[in-house]
């Protein structure tokens, strides 16, 4: 989807945040198991099509989740604050997407799996973006 591919371009594409997660680890869809974190995942979760301009070009309201993952709750909230900076509230063509928006909701709750060492916190973007 266009909407993941927008937003994985501009966290694996931002040095301040890459110098912490490595690029290759910035990942659309899950991060695999056993991966070495920090990771961070990029989701899509629903997308509303509407106000076909022309038979050939559509818009589209997303709504993207990041989900990072650390090995510590400080980690986790440093990698959190270089997203939230990563994805600035912009529109252009990004990757090739046209973006009328990226709007960033209220962040998620924090989530940790003692048993793994793996501290996780999650971050939603709308994207509404043409294609």
């Amino acid at each position: 989807m266009s909407d993941v591919k927008v937003i994985r371009y501009l966290l694996a594409n931002n040095a301040p945040l890459t110098a912490v997660v490595a690029a290759s680890k910035i990942m659309a869809g899950l991060v695999p198991e056993g991966t070495e974190l920090p990771a961070i995942a990029i989701n899509h979760i629903s997308g509303w099509w509407y106000g076909e301009i022309s038979e050939q070009s559509k818009t589209c309201r997303a709504r993207v989740q990041i989900t990072v993952m650390a090995s510590s709750y400080p980690e986790q909230k440093q990698i959190m604050r270089l997203v939230r900076a990563a994805v600035p509230r912009t529109r252009g063509s990004i990757a090739g997407v046209t973006v009328d928006s990226i709007l960033r909701e209220p962040d998620g709750p924090d989530f940790r799996d003692d048993e793994l060492g793996i501290f996780m916190q999650t971050q939603d973007f709308f994207v509404t973006f043409s294609e």
